[in-house]
């Protein structure tokens, strides 16, 4: 159908509208009236036409999988299910929008079941199916069924831009960024002036902390768009954390001469003097900030670091009792008043703020981490042990993390749990915790026995613990 035809369409309905007249019009007119108000934004319009479009056809199938998907984009999925239920015939779309609503709702061997009627289907462009497959997965938060549906499809199609695209977001979704990147720099590989690719590449590797290698893809994505004001700020962002600061600064300065109503830019200006340990220029940056966007939380938090960093604790203190009495239950707030509190010796004080969101944080590690330090403080090693342990549970791998916890079953003398904790530990990771407690001059002969047997006699020679800062 032409442009004119379809105007003329549209000219028809909207003037039996104007008259508060009914229309009457075929099943595929309709169907085409809502897909002009869809295309040109006006989902109400498209709406009332495939209502009305079903009161006259309420068998016709593209009405009534139109409605279905927009009644699975507002969330109704069990009223989607129902009107896709009167399709009985197979049809691609209607599967697809039935597997989202199965995904969404949980049900996920009613989606598989569908999934694979799809791609048993003869007619199936599987190129196309596995990769909207993949995307729908992806929506649900599915992400390890969603990367084997696009590798799947990359098998037919390698140069797929938006489903290398799709893969990356999902690898990202489950932490592998060294797969997201891989499959970013594939649609480099194909589209070396993708913009989109390589932002998200630096992203990628600013999350790993490779930050020289994430300010270099921000270069190649300036080098095509120079004034992306968000990649500007990412470039700084990473320029601040390898030490590059005064490029950093020169970056924001910039930004904020063109754009300065973007209040971001004093409080990332703040951290910026404050890693130079400028601490007047960043506390006047925040003072700036804060006159535009009032006292937050955020803002207050930043301050307090900043008099930390200066020695202030009793103002740091002061600013936090006042904070609190306007956000009470603030975990950030708790947590650094118990620091504060610890660094005045006062341990049962820093214990009580802590322990005041404990409760609903058992899984917070700076507060798990506070709390276990605040306790060693206090000489009462098996409530240590006990929140350490829990900082284990959420990070196995955390070296800083099962030192201390070797270190503190060897104080309490667990011979057990001790040489249990041990056969976790790398060759690499005993040897480092025996050049904590030891400080030799020379350990390269020693075998993983060796290290083994010099640990538990240290152990058992009650080798000074207290002393030992973990």
């Amino acid at each position: 159908m032409t442009f004119k035809d379809i105007s003329e369409l549209v000219r028809k309905y909207e003037e039996a509208l104007e008259l508060g007249k009914s229309i009457y019009l075929d099943a595929d007119d309709f169907d085409e009236l809502a897909d002009y108000f869809d295309t040109n934004a006006d989902t109400d319009a498209a709406r009332d036409v495939i209502d009305a479009g079903l009161a006259i056809h309420p068998e016709n199938t593209s009405l009534l999988l139109k409605k279905a998907k927009f009644a699975a984009y507002d969330g109704e999925y069990t009223e989607a299910l129902r009107l896709l239920n009167s399709i009985t015939s197979y049809d691609f779309d209607s599967y697809l929008v039935k597997i989202e609503c199965y995904l969404q709702l949980g049900l996920l061997a009613e989606a598989y079941a569908l999934t694979k009627e799809i791609l048993e289907e003869e007619d199936t462009d599987l190129d196309n199916a596995l990769a909207e497959l993949g995307f729908l997965y992806v929506e649900a938060d599915y992400f390890d069924e969603a990367i084997l549906y696009f590798n799947k499809s990359l098998e037919y199609n390698s140069d797929n831009v938006d489903v290398l695209s799709d893969l990356a977001y999902a690898y990202e979704m489950l932490g592998d960024y060294d797969a997201a990147i891989v499959a970013s720099n594939k649609i480099l590989d194909i589209d070396s002036y993708s913009y989109e690719a390589w932002v998200n590449v630096g992203k990628l590797h600013s999350l790993k902390d490779e930050f020289e290698k994430a300010i270099d893809a921000f270069d190649f994505a300036l080098a095509i768009n120079d004034s992306d004001e968000n990649v500007l700020k990412l470039k700084a962002h990473c320029l601040s954390l390898c030490e590059r600061v005064s490029e950093a600064i020169e970056i924001f300065d910039g930004l904020l001469l063109s754009n300065p109503d973007d209040t971001s830019i004093y409080f990332l200006l703040a951290e910026c003097y404050q890693s130079l340990e400028l601490y007047e220029e960043a506390l006047a940056y925040l003072d700036q900030y804060e006159e535009l966007v009032g006292r937050s939380t955020e803002v207050v938090s930043k301050r307090v670091q900043i008099l930390l960093l200066q020695g202030e604790l009793d103002a740091a203190f002061r600013l936090i009792d006042d904070q609190m009495s306007n956000d009470k239950d603030s975990v950030d707030l708790s947590i650094i008043a118990g620091e504060i509190k610890l660094r005045q010796e006062l341990y049962d004080e820093a214990e009580a703020y802590l322990l005041k969101v404990y409760p609903d944080n058992q899984e917070d590690f700076h507060l798990l981490d506070m709390l276990a330090i605040v306790n060693v403080k206090k000489e009462d090693y098996l409530k240590a042990i006990e929140y350490t342990e829990q900082l284990l549970d959420l990070d196995p791998l955390n070296l800083a993390v099962k030192q201390r916890l070797a270190l503190l079953y060897f104080e309490i003398n667990d011979n057990e749990q001790f040489n249990d904790l041990l056969e976790q530990f790398t060759d690499k990771e005993l040897l480092s915790l025996f050049r904590f407690i030891y400080n030799p001059h020379s350990d390269e002969h020693f075998d993983r026995d060796q290290l083994i047997f010099y640990l538990n006699d240290a152990r058992e020679r009650r080798t000074l613990f207290k002393n030992l800062k973990y």
